[in-house]
């Protein structure tokens, strides 16, 4: 079975942290993944896309190891980083992880490169639809759309905390 660890790391870092656990963990079975979001804007009248970082702060792990062996592993990595400020937890516990339901939610939205693409829809009546990309079918856990800025935010429980996200959608039509 694989867990999700996360790095609580000095925003702004994340790609240094990133390539540091590649060089230095990687051979000890941790794979380390920063979640991205795809957002839309208009450019001279043309949509473009654009990646950003799900969880700014934040660098994720992949790895087979317990809780206790990952603690094990990494702590003289963490010790030694001044970019990483500690592994986070569930509140005041010890549990690190990843918990289950929360992992599988965050991989039903997410590619295989841990990102979040942008959706498309369009407008009947007072509704709207999905009808391409991750949040297909998911029109109900939309909380707001901004059709300006081409975004749909929902909010999903992670790491013990309602946290909302922004998902860039297009809405193709108004019917």
């Amino acid at each position: 079975m694989s867990y999700w660890y996360i790095f609580w790391v000095l925003t702004g870092h994340e790609r240094q942290v990133e390539k540091s656990i590649m060089d230095q963990l990687y051979d000890e079975n941790i794979v380390p993944f920063i979640p991205m979001l795809e957002t839309l804007f208009k450019r001279a009248g043309k949509v473009k896309k654009e990646l950003n970082i799900m969880f700014p702060g934040y660098v994720f792990a992949e790895s087979d190891m317990e809780s206790v062996e990952f603690l094990q592993r990494t702590h003289r990595f963490v010790r030694a980083s001044k970019d990483i400020i500690g592994i986070l937890r569930y509140g005041n516990s010890d549990e690190i992880a990843v918990r289950e339901e929360e992992r599988a939610t965050l991989l039903r939205f997410c590619n295989d490169d841990h990102c979040i693409e942008a959706s498309m829809g369009f407008i009947e009546g007072g509704r709207f639809y999905i009808e391409s990309g991750p949040m297909a079918g998911m029109e109900s856990v939309i909380k707001e759309i901004n059709r300006k800025k081409m975004e749909a935010s929902f909010e999903l429980e992670f790491m013990g905390n309602i946290t909302r996200f922004t998902v860039g959608l297009e809405l193709l039509r108004k019917i």
